[in-house]
């Protein structure tokens, strides 16, 4: 149920967002319009720079409308990046090959502490997801990732999740995301 309410939130900040927010890049349509997580990432990135220099990344994840797949692309990204200096995030997001950058201000809640060559490889996620849930893949349910910060120390990490038909597969593998080892997995 929580994880539906934070999609739900997600969904509903990224729409908001699209209607009150200040357009940072021009839209356009990707010549692949399922990017990598490491190339929507570079991409992402290089908009939010041109935006604001002092951007950190605030949060990275695909959406239920673009499933991770085995090469770790994915056909809906959403990656939120966060200017002290402006006090303001900018998201950029993904659907069917549109390329979208908008800012808005306020904060980004929790960031958590990426290092510079944190852990972008999709592939290598998509094999962790597939590794601690053969079983749930081969029922249909499809793979969502997302960074997360911890509480009380901002600690990076990956969540992966399973998903079918808005369905959570109650199985979370957490991987740090600096080094890339998975650190746990929790079953509902």
């Amino acid at each position: 149920m929580m994880r539906m309410l934070l999609l739900l939130f997600v969904a509903s900040a990224t729409l908001s967002s699209q209607v009150l927010a200040e357009e940072v890049c021009k839209s356009r349509q990707l010549k692949n319009p399922a990017p990598t997580l490491a190339e929507i990432y570079a991409m992402a990135q290089a908009d939010a720079k041109a935006w604001k220099a002092d951007v950190v990344p605030a949060s990275i994840g695909n959406t239920s409308l673009g499933p991770l797949q085995p090469n770790g692309s994915s056909a809906a990204w959403n990656v939120v990046f966060y200017s002290e200096g402006a006090k303001a995030t900018v998201s950029v997001n993904t659907f069917r090959g549109t390329y979208r950058c908008a800012a808005e201000p306020g904060p980004a809640g929790r960031i958590p502490e990426l290092k510079p060559d944190f852990m972008r490889d999709g592939s290598r996620l998509y094999a962790l997801a597939k590794e601690r849930g053969e079983a749930l893949l081969g029922q249909g349910y499809t793979v969502m990732i997302g960074t997360a910060a911890a509480p009380s120390t901002r600690h990076a990490t990956w969540y992966i999740n399973y998903n079918k038909d808005n369905r959570n597969g109650n199985v979370t593998v957490i991987v740090d995301a600096n080094s890339g080892v998975v650190e746990m997995v929790l079953k509902d």
